[in-house]
Parts: C-alpha cells; sequence; structure tokens
C-alpha cells in the first residue's frame, strides 16, 4: 500500500525484486506525489484507489489473486533481504498451524522497533502518551525486561524488551510493517477489517487468527529495515494511532475501556 511514497518506493519495491515471490501488488491510496508512476515502473499490478487506509487496500491486493499460498506484506519504507524472507518462509512452511510470521523490526541506524507484542493494554497507552518511561532510568527498564517473573504478571513490561527472541515465538500480535501471511489463514478470517483506517488493524488481525486456532510467530532470527512513518508526521501520527485504538476498543474492550481511550484520543500530546 502506498501514499505518497515517491520516495520510499524504490526501498520496498527494489527489495521484493530480489525475492523469489510470484506477483506484486501495488494499492496506491490517492497519492498526490508519483507514487502510481514510480510503482509502475516495478510492477504492472497497481491499483488506484481513494485514502481507503490500510486494511482496506491489503484486502484489495489480496483480491487480485485470491488463491494465492502465501501473501507477503511490506510498507513502503521497508526492505526485506533474501535471507530473511527465506526463514520467514521456512517458519511458515514447517507448521501447518501458523497463521503468520513476521521479522524484527530494524531501523536504518541498526536499533530495533517495536514488531510484535502482547495483548492491548490502556494503561502503557496511557503511560507512552504522557512520557512516563522517559523518566525511568535505560538500566531499570532493562532490568524490568529482563524480569521474567514480572513480565508474567505485567505483561506491558513486554514492550521494554526490543531485543526480541533468537527463535521462533508465539506472540498476541506481528506489525503489518512487514508480515508473511498464509494464504488459507487470510481467507478464513476474511482478511483486515475495514473499520480501521490506520494502526491497530495488524493488532486486530493477529487477534482474529489466534481466536480462529492459528499460530501468530514473531522471528527473531529474521529482520527486515523499517523508515518508519514517513507519510505521517508527529502530530497526524499520534491523531492517527489514537483514533486506531478506538476502533480497536470500540470492538474489544468494556464501557470503562472506551471512555479511557477517547479520553486518551483527546490529550493534546
Amino acid at each position: 500500500m502506498s501514499y505518497n511514497s515517491a520516495v520510499d518506493l524504490p526501498m520496498s519495491l527494489g527489495s521484493l525484486a530480489e525475492l523469489p515471490v510470484a506477483d506484486v501488488v501495488v494499492v496506491d491510496n490517492g497519492s498526490s506525489d508519483d507514487s502510481v508512476e514510480v510503482a509502475r515502473r516495478y510492477t504492472p499490478h497497481v491499483v488506484e484507489s481513494s485514502n481507503v487506509g490500510f486494511g482496506k487496500a491489503i484486502n484489495a491486493a489480496v483480491r487480485q489473486f485470491p488463491d494465492a499460498e502465501a501473501y507477503l506484506l511490506l510498507n513502503p519504507d521497508a526492505a526485506l533481504a533474501p535471507d530473511a524472507y527465506a526463514e520467514l518462509a521456512r517458519t511458515l512452511r514447517d507448521d501447518a498451524r501458523i497463521g503468520v510470521v513476521a521479522p524484527q523490526m530494524r531501523y536504518a541506524d541498526g536499533e530495533p522497533g517495536i514488531s510484535s507484542g502482547p495483548d492491548v493494554s490502556l494503561a502503557k497507552e496511557w503511560l507512552a502518551a504522557l512520557r512516563v518511561d522517559h523518566l525511568v532510568p535505560d538500566r531499570v527498564k532493562q532490568g524490568l525486561a529482563n524480569s521474567q517473573l514480572l513480565r508474567s504478571r505485567l505483561s506491558m513490561l513486554d514492550y521494554l524488551d526490543k531485543t526480541g527472541s533468537a527463535a521462533a515465538t508465539d506472540v498476541a500480535w506481528v506489525s503489518g510493517f512487514c508480515m508473511l501471511v498464509r494464504g488459507d489463514a487470510f481467507r478464513d478470517i476474511d482478511g483486515f477489517d475495514d473499520s480501521f483506517f490506520l494502526y491497530f488493524e495488524d493488532v486486530d488481525f493477529c487477534k482474529r487468527l489466534r481466536a480462529a486456532d492459528w499460530r501468530v510467530v514473531s522471528v527473531g532470527t529474521a529482520s527486515a529495515t523499517h523508515r518508519e512513518s514517513t507519510s505521517t508526521g508527529a502530530v497526524g501520527k499520534n491523531r492517527l494511532y489514537r483514533s486506531g485504538l478506538v476502533t480497536y476498543v470500540d470492538k474489544y474492550g468494556s464501557a470503562m475501556d472506551k471512555f479511557s481511550a477517547r479520553a486518551l484520543r483527546r490529550l493534546p500530546l
């Protein structure tokens, strides 16, 4: 899916050209730059759309090849190397119960990003919005991340551990920035929920996969590069992120959760 991604598309489409994938589809969400022209240099399968959001665009891409064995989702500002793709494909192939696999996220400077996690925690979202985590020294955060006892009792501490596991690990969700989805699993849950515009559609997707008895797996031995949020500014990202959280909580949360999520969305930070 692209949205004003002309500068980034050569990164993702260039990396896809090095992978043993049968076809590449780009759904352009009403870009005002040269995204469509750039995409057509790499693939004939370019679908032009209005700005319908991430999940709905992915569903449109899948409809171009509805019977595929698997679907690789890759953000325009991401790149996946052949060895990492091979590791994802091997993991998916080795266990028919796995519905989706994803690599670790790495930024261009080599620092790890958050590419998987536990169930959604509104307490964690409030602490992050208020930047409480910035008040905690790194050594304290690492100590909390290293405590399996604390993490077993307070799952939001999983977010403090960005190093990831060295093995394939079952998680609540993996990020849509890069994921390899089994075709049967995608079709089993009818793809992404169109009611999400941007953010938390991948969390919802994985939650529904797990409810349908598919495994959601993060592969610590594979990584993908990501230039995060190149199509949204910091303020826009916060607004869209919190709106996505509201959509998610409306679907799964209690009345108190819904009140909390809406209050967070109104926070001017």
